[in-house]
C-alpha cells in the first residue's frame, strides 16, 4: 500500500511540474551582460552626433513580459548642459531621454523598457548622443565631443516565458534550435541503445542541430528516458519507438519506413495512464526499420531548413545532396575563382554623414592553404560618392586590424568609379578567418566655423558587385596545430562532411557519448556543414588510412597511443616543461619522467601523427574518469578554450564556470597535404628549402654540360666531314 502511495505521489508531482512547465504564465528571468553581445567593454560615442546599436536576440519560443536596462556610462566635462543628451531607442523608438551633465560626468542608469517593442528576432538597441559645447559655432568633431558607455558594467534583464511548441515539423529549424536562444542550446539524446549504428545515428542528429545553432554554444547529452525542462530527441528502431510510448501511455505513430515525428514532451518514467505533457518543450522521433532508414531519417532531419512540412510528422523515402568539393566549408573562398561581393555576403553598403559606421568583409582561408609570400590578391571595387566632398575624404581599407589602403575621394562634383584595381600581398592573408574593414571618412567642403556643415551629400556606397580574386596556392601544411583544428576542424574537415574521418569511441557509457556529441557539434558549427560521413567505432582500428579521432577517459586509452601522443599517459608520465622561448617563438622543453597520476579535475587535447598513414592524424580528447570526459565535453564548446588552444596539447583545468587552460607544442611535427598524404620529394624540399636552389643550380649546370657536349660533337663532326674533301684544288 505504501508503494502504490509513494508511485501515485510520484506521478502527482512529476503531472504538477509538467502542467506548471508548460504554463506559459511561469516565467524565467535572463540577465544579458551587454559587451558579450556587443562585444566591445566600451564604446566611445563622438562628435556633435554619434549612435552605436547592439542587436539584442529574441528567440520565436519567448514572449518577453519585461525589459529592465541598466549601464553606466561618463561623458565629457566640456559639454554644454542643457543642450547635450543621449537617447535610448529600441528598433528606432525611443524609449528614454538623458541629459549629460558636465558636473556630474559619471552617471548610472537603470530603466524599464517597453516589453512589447521586442519582437521575435535581432532587435536593434541604439545609444545615441547629441553632444554641443557652445550656443555658437562649434566644430562637429571638437575635443570635448565625446560620452563613453561602459558596456562591461551594462546589462539587459529580460523576463520571459516559453510558447508552446508548434506540432510541426517545421518547428525543427525556426522554432526550436534556435541560435538566438541564451544563454546556449541544451539538448538532450534519448538512445535505443549505445551500439555503433545507433550512435552513429546520434552523430548525425547532433551534427545537424549544432549547425543550426551557428556559432552558438549548444550542449549535448545522452540518456535511455526523457530528460525534462529539455527539448528530447528520440533515436531507435520501430520496436523501441512503440515500447517507449505505450510505457507512457501513448499511442505509437505507424513507422512503414523513415519517420520523422515531433510531439509535446512526455514525463520521465512509466504508468499506465496518459503522461503528463510540458508544452513548452519538444520530443523529436526519429526512428525507422532498420538502421538505414534511421540513418535517412537523422539525415534529413539535418537538413530541413524551411517551414514545409507544416504536419506533425513525416515519412522519409528518398536523402539526396548535392556533389561536395574538397574545403567547400562555411564562408570558405577557393583560390583562383572569382567572387562577387554579394557571394560574400557583402551586400551593397552606403556609408553617410560625418561620423559613419565601417563595415566589415568576412571570408575564410583552407586552414592549410600555404600562403606564398610574393603573390597577390586582387580587389575590383565598384563605388560612388557624393558631390561637395572635400578632396580628403578617404574610404580606408584594413585587413586583418591592419591598414592596407586609402582611396582618397578626389572630385568635388562627386564620381560612380567602376573596377578600381587594388592588390594586396597575400603575405597579410592567414588561414581561417579574414576581415576586411571598409571605413568611410566624409568631410563637408564648407569647414569654417560659423557656416552650417551640409552633411545629406556625404555618402559613399560600395556595390555587391565589387570582386576578389586569390591567386593559386597549394594545400600543405605542418602538423600537429591544434589551433587549425580550432579555426574549422581541420584536418577532419577537408571534405565537408567528414569524409574519411572515424571516432573511436573507448567506452560506450553516457558521458564519454555525450562528450563526443558535443566534439562532433563543435567541429561542425566550424565548418557549417553537416558531418553526414564520419564513422563511429567501438573497436581500436588495426589499420586506417584516414584521420581519427578518439574519445574516452585514461584509463581506457589504448597503449599504443598514449605512447605516441606529445604527453605520456602512462604508469611512468613523461610531462614536458617549457623552460625559455626564442625570438623564433619556439620554446626550449625540459621533460621529466614520473611516477604520478593523472588526478581528476583535469582533461586533455592532444593532436599527433597516426601511427597507421603518413601525414594522418589523430586527435585524443581525454580525461582521468567518465565524469570528467563530461565535464570535458562541455570545456571544449566554450569559447575561452577554443581561443586559447594551440600546439599539440591543451591541458584545461576542469573547474567552472571559467576553465583555466594551458597549450604547448612538444610533438614531432609531420607534413600534411591536399589529400593527408605528401610524397617523400615533397617533404624533403619542405624540411631542407635549401635542396631547391641546390637542385636548380644542379639541373643548369647539367643541362649547360649536356649542351656544351653535343655542341662540341657536333663541331667535331663538322670537322671531320671537312677533311674528307679530296677534290684538287683548281689552277
Amino acid at each position: 500500500m505504501n508503494r502504490f502511495f509513494m508511485r501515485q505521489a510520484i506521478c502527482a508531482a512529476a503531472i504538477l511540474y509538467f502542467l506548471s512547465s508548460g504554463n506559459e504564465s511561469v516565467a524565467e528571468t535572463i540577465k544579458l551582460p551587454l559587451y558579450k553581445l556587443a562585444p566591445v567593454k566600451s564604446v566611445d560615442l563622438k562628435c556633435l552626433t554619434a549612435d552605436y546599436t547592439i542587436p539584442i536576440p529574441i528567440p520565436e519560443r519567448w514572449k518577453v513580459n519585461k525589459v529592465t536596462l541598466s549601464f553606466d556610462y561618463v561623458n565629457s566635462t566640456g559639454l554644454l548642459a542643457g543642450k547635450s543628451r543621449m537617447m535610448i531607442r529600441i528598433n528606432n523608438y525611443p524609449v528614454s531621454q538623458i541629459n549629460l551633465n558636465p558636473l556630474a560626468p559619471d552617471g548610472s542608469v537603470k530603466l524599464s523598457m517597453p516589453s512589447s517593442r521586442f519582437v521575435s528576432g535581432y532587435n536593434n538597441l541604439t545609444f545615441a548622443v547629441s553632444q554641443h559645447y557652445t550656443t555658437e559655432c562649434e566644430y562637429p568633431c571638437a575635443a570635448d565631443l565625446w560620452t563613453t558607455i561602459k558596456l562591461d558594467q551594462a546589462s539587459l534583464e529580460i523576463d520571459y516565458s516559453l510558447k508552446p511548441v508548434p506540432a510541426k515539423i517545421s518547428s525543427i529549424s525556426d522554432f526550436l534550435f534556435d541560435p538566438k536562444l541564451l544563454p546556449m542550446g541544451e539538448v538532450n539524446l534519448v538512445l535505443e541503445n549505445t551500439n555503433q549504428d545507433i550512435v552513429s545515428v546520434a552523430g548525425i542528429v547532433a551534427s545537424g542541430i549544432a549547425k543550426r545553432f551557428d556559432y552558438k554554444k549548444v550542449i549535448f547529452s545522452t540518456s535511455s528516458d526523457v530528460k525534462p525542462g529539455y527539448d528530447n530527441i528520440l533515436v531507435g528502431s520501430k520496436g523501441f519507438l512503440q515500447k517507449f510510448l505505450q510505457s507512457k501511455g501513448l499511442q505509437p505513430p505507424q513507422v512503414p519506413g523513415p519517420l520523422l515525428k515531433i510531439m509535446h514532451l512526455p514525463a520521465p518514467g512509466t504508468g499506465r495512464a496518459p503522461a503528463a505533457l510540458d508544452p513548452s518543450h519538444a520530443l523529436i522521433i526519429v526512428s525507422g526499420v532498420d538502421s538505414d532508414q534511421l540513418k535517412l531519417a537523422a539525415e534529413t532531419l539535418a537538413i530541413i531548413s524551411s517551414s514545409f512540412p507544416n504536419d506533425d510528422e513525416m515519412i522519409v523515402t528518398e536523402f539526396r545532396l548535392p556533389e561536395i568539393p574538397m574545403y567547400g566549408g562555411k564562408l570558405v573562398v577557393t583560390p583562383e575563382k572569382k567572387y562577387t561581393f554579394k557571394t560574400l555576403n557583402f551586400n551593397t553598403h552606403t556609408f553617410k554623414g560625418i561620423n559613419s559606421n565601417h563595415r566589415q568583409l568576412v571570408f575564410r582561408l583552407p586552414a592549410d592553404l600555404r600562403i606564398k609570400p610574393n603573390l597577390y590578391v586582387d580587389l575590383s571595387l565598384f563605388y560612388s560618392f557624393g558631390a561637395a566632398i572635400r578632396s580628403d575624404s578617404v574610404l580606408n581599407i584594413s585587413l586583418n586590424d591592419t591598414k592596407v589602403r586609402a582611396i582618397q575621394l578626389d572630385n568635388i562634383k562627386g564620381d560612380a568609379i567602376e573596377g578600381y584595381k587594388i592588390r594586396i600581398p597575400t603575405f597579410m592573408f592567414k588561414p581561417g578567418d579574414n576581415v576586411f574593414n571598409f571605413e568611410a571618412i566624409l568631410t563637408p567642403t564648407n569647414g569654417n566655423v560659423c557656416e552650417n556643415p551640409q552633411t545629406e551629400n556625404l555618402f559613399l556606397t560600395i556595390f555587391s558587385n565589387s570582386t576578389m580574386q586569390f591567386p593559386e596556392m597549394p594545400h600543405f601544411t605542418e602538423l600537429p596545430n591544434l589551433e587549425l583544428f580550432m579555426l574549422n576542424g581541420f584536418p577532419f574537415t577537408r571534405w565537408p562532411d567528414g569524409h574519411g574521418t572515424t571516432v573511436f569511441l573507448t567506452r560506450k557509457d553516457a558521458n564519454t557519448i555525450g562528450a563526443a556529441l558535443n566534439l562532433i557539434g563543435m567541429i561542425t558549427q566550424k565548418n557549417g556543414y553537416p558531418l553526414f560521413e564520419v564513422k563511429f567505432t567501438y573497436d581500436d582500428p588495426k589499420k586506417l588510412d584516414g584521420e581519427l579521432i578518439i574519445v574516452g577517459d585514461i584509463p581506457s586509452i589504448p597503449e599504443k597511443y598514449k605512447d605516441k601522443a606529445p604527453l605520456k599517459l602512462a604508469k611512468e608520465t613523461t610531462v614536458p616543461y617549457p623552460i625559455m622561448r626564442s625570438w623564433n617563438d619556439e620554446k626550449t622543453l625540459a621533460y621529466s619522467s614520473q611516477i604520478t597520476s593523472f588526478k581528476t579535475g583535469k582533461g586533455a587535447l592532444m593532436e599527433f601523427h597516426s601511427p597507421y598513414t603518413e601525414g594522418r592524424t589523430v586527435l585524443l580528447l581525454t580525461a582521468p574518469t567518465t565524469n570528467d570526459m563530461m565535464i570535458m565535453g562541455d570545456a571544449i564548446t566554450d569559447s575561452v578554450v577554443q581561443a586559447s588552444s594551440s600546439g599539440d596539447l591543451v591541458l584545461v583545468d576542469l573547474i567552472q564556470p571559467e576553465y583555466k587552460v594551458a597549450s604547448i607544442a612538444v610533438g614531432k611535427k609531420y607534413l600534411s597535404g591536399k589529400s593527408g598524404n605528401v610524397s617523400t620529394f615533397d617533404r624533403y624540399l619542405y624540411v631542407y628549402p635549401w635542396f631547391y636552389y641546390l637542385l636548380a643550380v644542379f639541373l643548369t649546370i647539367s643541362l649547360s654540360f649536356l649542351v656544351f657536349v653535343l655542341l662540341k660533337k657536333y663541331r667535331k663532326k663538322r670537322q671531320q666531314g671537312g677533311g674528307g674533301d679530296t677534290g684538287k684544288p683548281s689552277n
